[in-house]
């Protein structure tokens, strides 16, 4: 039994020893020649091509407010809890209102003083207006007066003149010409009387004026304080308004922060802790997303876009694009140009399920173009390669070119780095040709040009791409299948 067994083991290893031999003998001769394998494939048309940039954010309502205070107090009730519905207008909460009420009494007190200063001193201005008017009609009264007292002197100095020459002449008694005499010095004080009342009623209007003057611009101060205090007694009036808080909007509660008898602080930049609560309309909800600089170029306003919600994976959303960030958004760190910045786009649901919530991590797929009947190649066919372009930008193949050798010894030719695709020609040698390409897919990218229906390329393995040289023979193989693709899977 023992030599059965040691006879039976020989004929197996001889067995596995010949099996590995065939294969040896195989694999050597479908790599006869040394010619790398590579995977070729005819480029066809493509019935649809969409192009797609995915981008990472969060659910996010249209509408939502950080409700803060406006003054310092202890939050006396709270009407609402988180997750109430409430409408705009609805109170929420209230806020001691004892010193903001003393501070309103104060400033209508001190209002209601100035008004009073004002308003006398708009009385006295009437009044002095009054007198002046008074003052200047015994003007006009004066002035008359001395007229009628200047027309009684030149008929008293009249009479006088011709009493006194009678008297000369002896014609009219002694009597007489002192009677006239006195007539005539009393018309002169009259006169005088006349003109010393219309100088002191002229003083007096003068006098009256200036003290108008003043008066008035007394008034102005007066009134510019009844303003000031009408403004402070609107403010302490509108912080008394403001210990009842309403809601802005009508939404949900989402975030409450504070509870009865805490204090409240007002609001103010780079203090979170100031808010009291997040209201937030949930008929309009939105994904905010942070798209690559190298896809925001290709976004557009109303591209349609399906959205994917973790906590929901199994029912895509639909929405479109309603915003799109014209700069890259900043951090708090300091940023080079070497770092990838990131531009905010906005996507407004189509028909939004209440079970969403503010804050869900979300992925947002944009569709930035479709194109149909189009020219489209695998995406791994195109490369990268150094060429020599000649004169009308096409490229300058090494093993084209005559005494190939003798010139790479005298020269080196200027090399540029361009974009292009290996094709495969009749004799299976490979020829580096530039392609044009536009939208890319997942898998696919358009030709724009460069290729023609029908062209056969050089569609991987990556292993083998990335080693082959313009001008190789190759032996071909389908995709998927045969060693290549061993090749790839073990690249």
């Amino acid at each position: 039994m023992d030599k059965k067994k040691k006879r039976a083991m020989w004929w197996i290893a001889g067995g596995v020893a010949l099996v590995v031999i065939i294969i040896v003998i195989l694999l050597l001769a479908f790599k006869s020649n040394g010619r790398p394998i590579v995977e070729a494939d005819q480029v066809q048309l493509a019935d649809k091509l969409t192009a797609i940039v995915t981008a990472s954010g969060e659910i996010k309502p249209k509408n939502y407010v950080d409700l803060q205070s406006e003054i310092t107090g202890v939050i006396q009730e709270l009407y609402v809890k988180e997750g109430d519905s409430v409408r705009k207008g609805d109170v929420l909460l209230k806020i001691d209102p004892f010193q903001t009420e003393a501070d309103a009494r104060s400033a209508e007190f001190q209002y209601r003083a100035t008004e009073e200063e004002a308003r006398n001193t708009k009385h006295q201005i009437d009044e002095a207006k009054l007198n002046l008017r008074i003052t200047e009609a015994n003007l006009q009264s004066a002035r008359a007066e001395l007229d009628q007292a200047q027309i009684n002197l030149e008929h008293e100095a009249s009479l006088f003149k011709r009493k006194q020459q009678l008297h000369e002449d002896n014609l009219v008694s002694r009597e007489e010409y002192d009677l006239a005499r006195s007539s005539f010095r009393l018309a002169e004080s009259r006169v005088e009387a006349a003109k010393a009342r219309l100088s002191e009623l002229e003083t007096r209007i003068e006098v009256s004026k200036v003290n108008i003057e003043q008066m008035e611009t007394s008034y102005q101060a007066a009134a510019s304080r009844v303003g000031q205090f009408q403004a402070m007694l609107d403010r302490a009036r509108d912080l008394l308004n403001k210990t009842v808080l309403t809601s802005p909007l009508t939404g949900v509660i989402t975030k409450l922060e504070v509870e009865k008898g805490e204090r409240a602080v007002p609001g103010m930049m780079f203090n979170p802790s100031a808010t009291l609560m997040t209201i937030a309309d949930l008929s309009v909800i939105e994904t905010e997303v942070k798209v690559d600089e190298t896809d925001i170029v290709n976004v557009k306003l109303n591209q349609p876009v399906i959205v994917k919600v973790d906590a929901l994976p199994d029912r895509p959303l639909k929405g479109h694009v309603t915003e799109i960030g014209n700069s890259a958004i900043t951090t708090g760190t300091t940023t080079t140009t070497d770092q990838a910045k990131d531009f905010k786009v906005v996507v407004q649901l189509d028909n939004p399920p209440v079970q969403l919530r503010p804050g869900l991590s979300a992925t947002a797929e944009i569709t930035t173009a479709v194109k149909e009947n189009i020219l489209a190649i695998p995406l791994q066919a195109v490369v990268m390669r150094e060429v020599e372009l000649d004169g009308i930008g096409g490229v300058v193949h090494p093993w084209q070119k005559k005494d190939a050798k003798k010139e790479n010894d005298a020269k080196k030719p200027k090399l540029v780095e361009k974009q292009g695709v290996f094709k495969v020609d009749k004799e299976n040698r490979v020829v580096f040709v530039l392609v044009e390409t536009g939208i890319t897919g997942e898998t696919k990218i358009e030709v724009l040009k460069g290729l023609t229906d029908r062209d056969e390329i050089v569609v991987g393995s990556f292993k083998t791409l990335r080693n082959l040289k313009d001008g190789d023979f190759v032996q071909k193989r389908r995709p998927g299948t045969g060693p290549a693709r061993e090749e790839e899977q073990g690249s």
